[in-house]
C-alpha cells in the first residue's frame, strides 16, 4: 500500500506495477482505480503502470476541498512529479478524460509521450448548439434533476446509472454486483461536487492544442453518441479513433481483451517511432 500527500494534506492512494515507459491510468466519476483491474497485469508486461485514486474516490482522502478539475489536474501532475515520471502516457475513463484535457489546458503537453481517452465528451451539457454531449439531449433542466438525485438519495441513483454504463447486451451479473457494491461505497457531497465540476467544463478550446499522439476509443452502445468521438478525432491533430461494437461507456470493462490489445499496440507504435 502507497500514499502521495498532496500540498493540501490530502492522501492519494497509488499502487504501482511492472518496468519500462510509464503509464498512469485515471478513473471515472465514482469509480475507482479498481475499474482497471483487467488492464494492469496486461499493460504491466511491459509498461511501470501507475493507477491511484482520485481525491474523494476510493482508498484515498473524503474530502470536503479541492472538488474541482483544476485541483484534480494538479494532483496528477504532483503525482506525476513526486514518482519521477518521464514521457508519460496517460489513459482516462470519462471524468478522467476530463481531468486529462485540464491538465493539457494548464500544463500543456511537456513530459507527456501519449494520451488514451475512453468514452467521453468535452462538453458534458447539450444546449441549441451543441449535440454532442451526455444523451445528446442533457440540456440545464435534466441536469438540474441529476443533481437533486445524487443530492437526495445517492442509493437510489446509483442503481439507475450503474446498469447505464454497460451496453444492454452486457451479461456480466457478477461484474455489474460489484460494480453496484463500489458505487455505493462513495461519499454522495464528493459525488455532487464532481458533477457539478464536469458540468461546468467545455473543453472544445483545447483539443487542438494537443500536440501528442491521442488514441480515441469509444463503446457503439455508449450513452455519447458516435459522432461525439468522431469529433474528438476530427478535432486533435494526431488521433487514431477505435470503436468497440459490444460496449457501452466501459470498454476497458465489457471487451477487456480487445481494449488491452489496442491500447498495447497503440502505446507500442508510439514509443517506436
Amino acid at each position: 500500500m502507497a500514499y502521495f500527500r498532496t500540498e493540501d494534506h490530502v492522501d492519494l492512494y497509488f499502487e504501482e506495477e511492472g518496468k519500462g515507459k510509464p503509464v498512469v491510468l485515471i478513473h471515472g466519476w465514482s469509480a475507482s482505480r479498481k475499474h482497471f483491474k483487467k488492464q494492469i497485469n496486461e499493460l504491466a508486461k511491459h509498461h511501470r503502470v501507475i493507477c491511484y485514486d482520485l481525491r474523494g474516490h476510493g482508498d484515498s482522502s473524503r474530502v470536503e476541498q479541492g472538488l474541482t478539475m483544476d485541483q484534480f489536474a494538479k494532483d496528477l501532475r504532483d503525482l506525476i512529479t513526486y514518482l519521477k515520471l518521464e514521457d508519460v502516457s496517460l489513459v482516462g475513463w470519462s471524468m478522467g478524460t476530463h481531468i486529462i484535457w485540464e491538465y493539457v489546458k494548464n500544463y500543456g503537453c511537456d513530459n507527456i509521450e501519449s494520451l488514451c481517452f475512453i468514452d467521453m465528451t468535452p462538453k458534458l451539457l447539450t444546449d441549441e448548439e451543441w449535440d454532442l454531449g451526455l444523451f445528446g439531449d442533457f440540456e440545464h433542466e435534466k441536469n438540474l434533476g441529476t443533481l437533486a438525485s445524487i443530492a437526495t438519495d445517492w442509493e437510489t441513483h446509483t442503481q439507475g446509472f450503474v446498469p447505464a454504463m454497460f451496453a444492454p447486451t452486457f451479461d456480466d451479473p457478477e461484474m455489474l454486483q460489484w460494480c453496484f457494491g463500489e458505487a455505493e461505497k462513495n461519499t454522495p457531497h464528493v459525488m455532487l461536487a464532481m458533477w457539478i465540476a464536469m458540468a461546468l467544463q467545455d473543453y472544445r478550446e483545447i483539443l487542438p492544442k494537443i500536440s501528442v499522439p491521442c488514441l480515441i476509443t469509444y463503446g457503439a452502445k455508449s450513452f455519447y453518441r458516435k459522432e461525439t468521438s468522431e469529433y474528438l478525432q476530427a478535432q486533435i491533430p494526431d488521433a487514431t479513433l477505435v470503436r468497440f461494437e459490444q460496449s457501452g461507456h466501459a470498454p476497458q470493462i465489457e471487451e477487456a481483451e480487445k481494449f488491452n490489445d489496442t491500447l498495447l499496440k497503440f502505446l507500442g507504435k508510439v514509443l517506436a517511432v
